[in-house]
């Protein structure tokens, strides 16, 4: 028996559906922007990628702390500069003084109430301040404190000035000025400095220097007054000294005058001088009183010696004549308290 195998008939061959593109991704880089994360499709373009939120926080992150240090940097340079403008102000005062600019120095920083003071040349006769410098300024708010050194008189000084600044400017409040007064010993004579007359009660102020007292323009008068220091610092008053005297020549002859005065008045039993105690004359004359037509001088005398004689004065007028040369001698008598009038005796 034959037997047959059945016959398989191979399946017809399918054909497998079209495979469809993938999409392009969304990541694809467009060709305007070199940014690889970049993309044209709109709902990706309206966020940020990563790269822009790491620059941005850097970057917020620099300025945020980049402000406080400018702010900073701002303050100190306001500072600064206020700073300057302070000492500046106070180095043009210290300058005006040391040049002898006394009405300049007056406008930057006032007398204080309604003191007087001396015109520049005052100043400018005196031996003034040296190395004059702003060691230090304070400033709170509108109000500061300057605190300034400078030489005078062989002393270093270290002064405190006070300033205010008005509509933006700086302004001294403080004076370096010391009320000064010419201190003398009875005598009615005004001394000058620079041809200013000092006066005796009423002190006028004086910016930090050495003054001289001018020399009398008196042809029977000298001065022994010797120069005296304002230092600036009001807790050292100003110690000024003037004592106008006779010439050498004149106050010897007064001496004389007023030994042979002494000696008259032993004689007489009325008299209050010890009869027969020498009478010497005690080195002095002081000048009580000059005008222009006469000059009254007390000469000090010694009765018995200096150590152990008693000592009493002898009043003296001297009369001038046109010139303001002695023309007449007048004295007083003894003990008494008479304005001179009689002839003294000759010596």
């Amino acid at each position: 028996m034959s037997s047959s195998m059945p016959e398989f008939e191979m399946p017809a061959a399918v054909e497998s559906p079209p495979r469809s593109e993938p999409a392009e991704p969304t990541t694809a880089r467009p060709d305007h922007t070199a940014e690889p994360g970049a993309s044209d499709t709109p709902a990706r373009r309206s966020g940020l990628g990563w790269r822009h939120v790491l620059i941005g926080v850097v970057v917020g992150a620099v300025v945020g702390a980049a402000i406080p240090g400018g702010v900073q940097l701002a303050e100190r340079t306001a500072a600064s500069a206020d700073s300057d403008g302070l000492r500046a102000v106070a180095t043009a005062y210290l300058t005006a003084i040391a040049d002898g600019r006394a009405e300049d120095a007056t406008a930057m920083a006032p007398l204080p109430g309604a003191a007087r003071g001396a015109p520049d040349a005052v100043l400018q006769s005196a031996e003034r301040i040296a190395d004059g410098a702003v060691r230090l300024v304070h400033i709170d708010g509108d109000a500061a404190t300057v605190e300034v050194s400078y030489d005078v008189g062989q002393r270093d000084m270290t002064r405190t000035l006070e300033a205010q600044r008005v509509e933006g400017a700086w302004h001294l409040t403080s004076s370096l000025t010391e009320p000064a007064a010419a201190q003398s010993y009875g005598s009615s004579i005004n001394p000058q400095v620079a041809g200013f007359a000092m006066p005796a009660t009423t002190p006028v102020h004086l910016y930090p220097g050495t003054y001289g007292f001018d020399e009398l323009d008196d042809p029977m008068l000298r001065s022994s007054a010797g120069p005296f220091v304002v230092d600036g610092d009001p807790s050292t008053p100003v110690e000024s000294y003037f004592e106008p005297q006779l010439a050498p020549g004149l106050s010897a002859r007064a001496g004389d005058i007023g030994v042979a005065l002494g000696t008259r008045c032993q004689a007489d039993p009325s008299c209050s001088l010890q009869p027969g105690a020498e009478v010497q004359y005690g080195g002095t004359a002081w000048v009580q009183e000059v005008t222009e037509t006469d000059v009254s001088i007390n000469v000090q005398m010694v009765l018995g010696g200096e150590r152990v004689g008693n000592w009493f004065e002898v009043r003296i007028r001297i009369l001038r004549d046109d010139a303001g040369e002695p023309a007449q001698w007048l004295c007083a008598p003894i003990g008494g308290y008479a304005v001179p009038s009689e002839p003294c005796p000759e010596p």
